[in-house]
């Protein structure tokens, strides 16, 4: 039995890839499961075969973090493609994250309503999600001790429901591709929302994501109006039945007719 299953590899850039190929190697002589993961900033398509498994996906951080400051929420699925187009094949394994010990803390820096958005495309987006000690509950300061009596339990129990739904939905537990999908805002900051359909051969699942503050209105056809999230609809009472109104983040189970589109 192993002691560890894995191994974090800080600013492997700075090191040969000799010595992280021969590390590789010897890992997986002892353990053919045994994982390694790179911190390489930003990432190189050259850590990937017969070196590193997983990857730190700072691009997609990086864009999470400019849509908290502002900018507009559909350039979150560019940076997805980014993987592809750095050269990265697909079946690439990548780490989502939002918060780490190195910057200020999203809920901090970009509020709460854009926070729990984040969290959202983390738990959707391909890829693993890897939350940050004390994200999970609010937590403020960066290299802080815990503050557990301050927890806030909703942020809390947004983390447990996105992570049985991902969990227990075959489109968002691995080996999904997204493609962004057609929608309209016409009520709320349009250029805060962005959504998005992910697809294996046997499921599929959309994602609507609302960075704003106050929720948005999205008239979005060839979805279902439950949140998979809350088991409640969020359907808008305006007789279409394909039009929403979204928090933060609501996951949707598509009925086959959702439109697809491909500028970012």
């Amino acid at each position: 039995m192993g002691i560890v299953d894995g191994f974090r590899c800080d600013m492997a850039w700075a090191v040969p890839n000799s010595f992280w190929r021969e590390l590789h190697d010897r890992c997986r002589r002892r353990d053919d499961e045994f994982l390694l993961l790179d911190e390489t900033i930003p990432y190189v398509p050259e850590f990937q075969a017969g070196l590193f498994g997983v990857h730190f996906d700072s691009t997609t951080y990086f864009t999470l973090r400019q849509i908290g400051r502002g900018q507009d929420a559909s350039t979150l699925l560019s940076a997805v493609e980014d993987r592809a187009e750095t050269g990265f094949p697909d079946h690439a394994g990548f780490m989502l994250y939002s918060e780490n010990h190195d910057e200020d803390r999203y809920v901090a820096e970009c509020g709460r309503d854009a926070a729990e958005a984040a969290l959202g495309a983390v738990f959707t987006l391909p890829g693993a999600p890897m939350i940050y000690a004390g994200q999970e509950f609010g937590q403020r300061g960066r290299r802080d001790d815990l503050a557990w009596e301050h927890a806030h339990e909703s942020l809390r129990e947004l983390v447990r429901r996105l992570a049985r739904v991902r969990d227990g939905h075959p489109a968002l537990s691995g080996g999904s591709t997204a493609a962004r999908v057609e929608h309209e805002v016409p009520d709320g900051a349009s250029d805060r929302v962005t959504a998005y359909e992910l697809t294996t051969d046997e499921a599929s699942a959309v994602t609507v994501l609302n960075f704003d503050s106050d929720p948005a209105t999205v008239h979005l056809p060839g979805v279902e109006t439950t949140d998979l999230l809350t088991g409640r609809s969020v359907g808008a009472d305006d007789g279409s039945g394909s039009t929403l109104t979204v928090d933060s983040v609501a996951i949707l189970s598509a009925t086959g007719s959702v439109v697809h589109h491909d500028d970012g």
